[in-house]
C-alpha cells in the first residue's frame, strides 16, 4: 500500500526544517550570537509545552485508543519536565526570556495545532502520530545539538543531559504506538 504525505505531516516537517536547530558551531560560523540560559530556558519550555498542548489535543480528539494512552504519558510526563525545570530556574535565578525573532517559530507551531485540530478520525489518529514523531525527533535534535552545548548553567545543562533518554524512550513509544495503531 502507497502512502502520501498528509497535508498536516507536510506542514509540520515544513517547521521542523525551518525551525532546525543549528549545532553551536555551525551558529558561531553563521555569525549568530549565541543563545543566554534566559534564551534557552524559554525555547526549551516553548517545546515542551509545544508536546503537551498536542498530547492534550491527543486526548480530546485521539479515536484510537493507543491516541489517548499516548497523549495522557506525553501530557503527564512534559509537564513534569516543565515543573522540574521551572525549579531549576527558580533556584538558580534564571528569568526566561523569548529569543529575536522567536515569534516566527510560536506562529508556526500554533499554526500546526490548529491545522491538527481540525482532523477527525483516523486522519487525526495518523496525522496526530506523524506530527508526535516529527516534534520528538526535533526536540530531541534541539537540546542536543543546540540548546546543550551553548548552556553555560550547570544545573540546566544536567537536566538536559538527564531528560534526553527519557525523550528518546518517549520517540520509540511514539513510533511503538503508531505502529499498534496501524498508522504507521
Amino acid at each position: 500500500m502507497q502512502r502520501s504525505i498528509t497535508p498536516v505531516a507536510a506542514l509540520v516537517f515544513m517547521i521542523c526544517a525551518a525551525t532546525a536547530p543549528l549545532s553551536a558551531n555551525a551558529a558561531q560560523a553563521a555569525g549568530a550570537v549565541p543563545l543566554t540560559d534566559g534564551e534557552i530556558a524559554y525555547v526549551y519550555l516553548h517545546y515542551n509545552q509545544l508536546d503537551v498542548d498536542e498530547a492534550e489535543l491527543g486526548i480530546a480528539r485521539g479515536t484510537a485508543p493507543e491516541v489517548k494512552q499516548h497523549g495522557e504519558m506525553v501530557a503527564n510526563d512534559h509537564r513534569g519536565v516543565i515543573k522540574a525545570f521551572e525549579g531549576i530556574l527558580a533556584k538558580d535565578g534564571i528569568e526566561p526570556i523569548a529569543p529575536a525573532n522567536f515569534d516566527a517559530t510560536v506562529k508556526q507551531h500554533q499554526a500546526a495545532i490548529d491545522t491538527l485540530k481540525h482532523k477527525s478520525g483516523i486522519t487525526f489518529d495518523r496525522d496526530y502520530f506523524t506530527s508526535a514523531i516529527i516534534n520528538h525527533r526535533a526536540f530531541i535534535d534541539l537540546v542536543r545539538e543546540t540548546l546543550l552545548p551553548a548552556v553555560k548553567d550547570q544545573a540546566l545543562a544536567s537536566h538536559f543531559e538527564s531528560v534526553l533518554p527519557a525523550f528518546a524512550e518517549h520517540l520509540y513509544m511514539t513510533v511503538a504506538a503508531a505502529k499498534k495503531a496501524q498508522h504507521l
